[in-house]
């Protein structure tokens, strides 16, 4: 591949982690999707060849991370080349990935898991929005919970690193009260699944376009605010039997005022992340899925720097009292972010960029 070499120098030596948004399709319409705009059920999934160039660029200048996410990354198959994401699994441990995931709604069917090559994954993750049928198929469909279970259930039997990832969203939080209730309720029920780790994600509206396409699912912030504050008085983050993971999401701005080094945790500012996206656009920053904004574009042929809508050039257009170039709302007296910012979290990659600032 040609590769810009502009594109190189922001990514090389930096490059920690490569999330690859493999295919655009997916058998469920989730209400409070972020992904929307991508899925499309009549779409090509990305191309084997090309896919694996970019893997080993990525690699070769310090990715060591990997994540397949979609869509539905289980619904992969690349008809020219007649390739599933087995293969796309087996290759990335033999190019050099040491940590490879994905992220997947658990509607599979039964023997995906029995997979020789699906079985090299690191970590399996899955996409539980509620520790009860209502609360989950409320917004990902019926029937949904139960699939998803089932497979969590056989990952966990068969020895699987399973992990779960559960949006929190208005009919699982539509006050503080019951907000911090279902909140317990879902460590608890993924404890008893035997899920190792659990990573919450609360649908905020935070004034970028991925704002437009989910609905009313959004929680309040200040009631996330409050719950947060509360989880960090009655909970453990890590325990003998499960880890949890919640994001901050917003902080007092005195906080920051006095010490911003400490909430200032941007992936455009590091280099340390690429999404790799079914259209030809490689991004770094969650926050721009949905639109034209990203770093660099690629083709069978080459990567070249994104020169007219570049998220990048947002570097260094913060004033000294924020901390994430893409929330852009007024919240009063807290101020937003990174939705990557987990001070309690468990995380390869978290850990190693925190051991290298100390």
């Amino acid at each position: 591949m040609n590769i810009d070499s502009r594109v190189e120098q922001y990514f090389d030596k930096n490059i920690k982690q490569v999330f690859v948004y493999i295919t655009s399709r997916c058998g469920l319409h989730c209400q409070q999707c972020l992904y929307k705009p991508l899925l499309c059920p009549d779409s090509s999934d990305i191309d084997y060849n090309v896919l694996i160039k970019l893997l080993k660029i990525f690699n070769k200048w310090g990715a060591y991370k990997l994540s397949f996410l979609g869509g539905e990354p289980t619904l992969y198959y690349d008809k020219n080349n007649k390739k599933k994401l087995s293969n796309v699994i087996s290759e990335s441990k033999n190019i050099g990935y040491k940590y490879v995931r994905i992220d997947t709604n658990g509607q599979f069917d039964n023997e995906f898991l029995d997979d020789v090559n699906i079985k090299k994954l690191d970590e399996i993750t899955f996409s539980l929005d509620g520790h009860t049928k209502e609360i989950n198929d409320s917004v990902r469909g019926n029937g949904s919970y139960e699939k998803c279970v089932n497979s969590i259930k056989k990952a966990v039997r068969l020895g699987y690193n399973v992990q779960i990832t559960s949006c929190f969203h208005k009919n699982s939080c539509p006050n503080v009260e019951i907000g911090l209730k279902n909140l317990k309720y879902m460590i608890e029920f993924a404890k008893e699944l035997g899920v190792k780790s659990i990573n919450f994600h609360p649908i905020i509206k935070v004034g970028v376009a991925r704002d437009n396409w989910i609905n009313s699912t959004n929680i309040d912030v200040s009631d996330w605010n409050t719950i947060y504050q509360k989880m960090l008085e009655i909970f453990p983050w890590d325990t003998e039997n499960i880890k949890v993971r919640i994001p901050m999401r917003f902080v007092d701005k005195n906080l920051v005022y006095k010490n911003r080094e400490k909430y200032y945790y941007c992936p455009l500012d590091m280099g340390e992340r690429a999404l790799i996206m079914p259209d030809g656009q490689i991004k770094v920053c969650a926050f721009t899925i949905g639109t034209n904004e990203c770093v660099a574009r690629y083709n069978e042929n080459a990567i070249f720097l994104e020169k007219d809508c570049n998220e990048i050039n947002k570097r260094g257009t913060l004033n000294e009292n924020s901390v994430c170039y893409n929330q852009i709302m007024d919240y009063g007296s807290i101020i937003p972010l990174c939705m990557s910012y987990k001070p309690h979290q468990s995380e390869i990659v978290w850990n190693d960029i925190n051991n290298k600032k100390k």
